[in-house]
């Protein structure tokens, strides 16, 4: 079974799936891009949701594109780990929950910290371009920078022994 067959099922030959694509219009929207080879361009769901996973400074990240009242919105949820209990190292804990109040005021980011003692930072941010990777990467970029100096301080006073 080759390839083609194997992605149409076995209905659609080579011109099909050509004439599929080029009835596409750029820019080509990622959550826009579903296709039937037989028939065509398929319409695409109002709530596709997008998701994805990366690491900045250490920190991972998850990401969710999804479409508001038409407009492409991107959501980031970082996870920086625990919170050290007093026992553990009082003088790391002042600081780092110093440096959570600073951000919740200073980043345009939500700070939060879990019924788990788990230090939570998200955002989100209204694409008004096309839903595309690049437009995508410009929205996690524009997040990321608005709280850089507090996540690489949060990352440096965390892994102080």
């Amino acid at each position: 079974m080759g390839a083609l067959s194997f992605l149409t099922g076995g209905a659609a030959t080579p011109q099909d799936v050509i004439a599929s694509l080029a009835r596409l219009e750029p820019p080509f929207e990622i959550d826009r891009f579903g296709l039937s080879f037989t028939q065509g361009a398929a319409a695409h769901s109002p709530d596709t949701l997008l998701t994805f996973r990366f690491s900045f400074r250490e920190i991972p990240f998850e990401g969710r594109a999804r479409r508001r009242d038409g407009q492409p919105a991107l959501s980031l949820i970082g996870d920086l780990g625990y919170l050290p209990f007093t026992i553990e190292n009082a003088r790391r804990r002042r600081r780092m929950r110093t440096i959570l109040e600073q951000a919740q005021r200073g980043s345009g980011l939500r700070w939060d910290l879990t019924s788990r003692n788990q230090i939570r930072i998200s955002g989100e941010i209204i694409m008004g371009l096309p839903l595309t990777p690049t437009a995508m990467l410009a929205g996690v970029t524009t997040l990321l920078l608005r709280s850089r100096p507090y996540l690489e301080l949060a990352v440096s006073i965390g892994g102080e022994g």
